[in-house]
């Protein structure tokens, strides 16, 4: 044997201590003991590698099992007699592992004493092992068993707070001002909070699952809506969102004024997963707005009639029409008309919104070429800019495409960021204006200067109607807020949109891809979107 085994021999007589005598002393340590009490108390020192019991002994069945069920070593059972049937049947009722029995003779040897014993080592080692590996498995289960219980109280706790988010969150559907529609990719209404339930004429369990034109509804709102859906989902990634203002004839009211901002909504893996559709009631807005802007038109159209008076007698006199004058009086007449041209372009910008943000408001679009626009587009501001020393510089690339827009509204648009650039750019600075090919071929107009810039935090306010930075810098150049309003509304009703890159004292640059078209291809008054020049940060 590799180790030395002990062995624990229960015998009264004493004959078993003759079983381990052709057994190497060195492999084997040998304790004797005479009844079963004796064998508990051996036991409490340490279970032996083999138990051989007298079968005399083993006869008391009841207790031998209740020390074998405490200390589970190999049995063996030992008889000085020849073995009867009863005997091995004893020993299957025990589970020893052998029977060891005197050879024939009288020497008092027992037959095959070694393999015996050593077949018993063997089998208490096996059954050590299969009970380590059984109390590994039980321990491996308990394990599991506790990581299935955190498992199940962490999905637990998940669920509990998805259903908290999810109520709270169709709490906040239901309550909110504006109407919530969304449908699914497949195009199916899949919500439908109670206001836009309202502003649509219908009922949730009506139109749940069913495309915008099939809930049996017919109105303005829908068919926007459902054109919108079309329009986004044919445009792919180039748009995301689509804004209009819907006139809505309401059941209980003459007219309502709904705006759409429509969606693309993605899964977390970026794929499309259907439309959102925020409906806003914003007839009071709108109303307002124009009577604004009626007001502002009514204003302008009445202070143009005596401008223009004041304008031709103050040429008049100036150019001596009226008589000789002196020379003071040539220059206050000069001032006068310089003012009244000043005082009709602020007018003209009045005119020009009113006339933007009416409903009626239309473009007389007409195809030229790049460079028939670009011609005298600059002249304006060529004698402002030399007389405060600015350098004013104009580039054109030739494009096979033509322009397609109004070009008196796009020409008035352009001059705006030009002026705008001019009047912000100190004396002796510079203004960079091109038409360029940016992404995709398409013709990009740009401003550049190197003048005071635009802190960041107005980028979007600037184009807001009357909105001017309140900053010392500036303020002090005048105007009444409306040049980049206008210039912005103009770009959109063409479809294209004003990009704007800027930080204070390091200059300005505004840029927007113009409408083109094929020379001979059908014209078409819906342009798609087209992409912005990307501005240089």
């Amino acid at each position: 044997m590799a180790t030395t085994q002990r062995i624990l021999i229960a015998d009264p007589h004493g004959g078993l201590g003759a079983a381990c005598v052709p057994i190497d002393d060195s492999a084997w340590q040998i304790a004797e003991v005479t009844s079963l009490r004796e064998v508990r108390s051996a036991l409490a020192e340490g279970e032996p590698g083999i138990l051989l019991c007298d079968i005399g002994l083993a006869e008391d069945v009841r207790e031998l099992t209740a020390i074998l069920a405490d200390h589970p070593s190999p049995l063996v059972l030992g008889t000085q007699r020849e073995p009867a049937a009863a005997d091995y049947r004893l020993a299957l009722r025990l589970g020893a592992a052998g029977l060891l029995a005197p050879k024939g003779g009288d020497d008092g040897s027992f037959e095959d004493a070694d393999s015996v014993l050593r077949a018993a080592v063997r089998r208490g080692f096996d059954a050590r092992v299969q009970r380590d590996e059984l109390d590994r498995h039980e321990y491996l289960v308990t394990e599991l068993r506790q990581r299935g219980a955190d498992q199940a109280r962490r999905f637990q706790e998940t669920q509990d707070t998805f259903f908290l988010d999810l109520s709270r969150l169709m709490t906040i559907i239901t309550n909110i001002m504006d109407g919530i529609v969304f449908v699914d990719r497949a195009g199916n209404v899949t919500l439908l909070n109670p206001v836009a339930e309202d502003l649509l004429g219908t009922k949730s369990f009506v139109a749940i699952g069913k495309p915008l034109r099939a809930m049996g509804v017919q109105g303005e709102l829908v068919a926007a809506l459902a054109k919108d859906h079309e329009r986004l989902q044919s445009n792919g990634q180039r748009q995301r969102e689509i804004v209009q203002t819907v006139e809505v004839h309401h059941n209980e009211q003459d007219l309502v004024y709904i705006q759409c901002i429509t969606s693309q909504v993605t899964d977390y893996r970026g794929r499309p997963a259907g439309m959102l559709s925020v409906l806003k009631d914003v007839t009071a807005e709108f109303k307002s707005d124009q009577l604004k802007n009626q007001y502002l038109s009514i204003v302008a159209h009445e202070l143009r009639t005596p401008l223009t008076g004041i304008k031709t007698f103050s040429t008049m006199m100036s150019k001596g029409s009226l008589g000789e004058l002196t020379d003071m009086q040539s220059e206050v007449c000069e001032s006068i008309r310089e003012q009244s041209l000043r005082l009709e372009h602020q007018i003209d910008k009045l005119i020009n919104l009113g006339n933007l943000e009416s409903a009626d408001y239309g473009q007389d679009r007409e195809s030229c070429s790049i460079a028939e626009f670009a011609a005298g587009l600059m002249s304006p501001f060529e004698q402002s800019s030399r007389d405060r020393r600015i350098e004013l510089e104009f580039a054109v690339e030739e494009f096979d495409s033509e322009l397609h827009a109004d070009r008196s509204d796009l020409r008035r648009a352009c001059q705006a960021l030009v002026e705008n650039a001019v009047k912000f750019t100190p004396d002796g600075g510079t203004v960079e204006v091109s038409i360029t090919a940016e992404e995709g071929g398409m013709p990009c107009f740009r401003v550049r200067d190197n003048g005071i810039g635009v802190d960041p935090r107005y980028h979007r306010r600037i184009f807001e109607k009357f909105f001017q930075v309140e900053d010392p810098l500036t303020r002090h150049h005048g105007g009444a807020g409306l040049g980049l309003f206008v210039a912005k509304g103009i770009v959109e009703a063409h479809g294209s949109s004003i990009e704007v890159s800027s930080q204070l004292g390091q200059g300005a640059d505004f840029s927007f891809v113009l409408p083109t078209q094929t020379p001979g291809a059908e014209e078409t008054h819906e342009p798609a979107a087209a992409p912005n020049c990307g501005a240089a940060s």
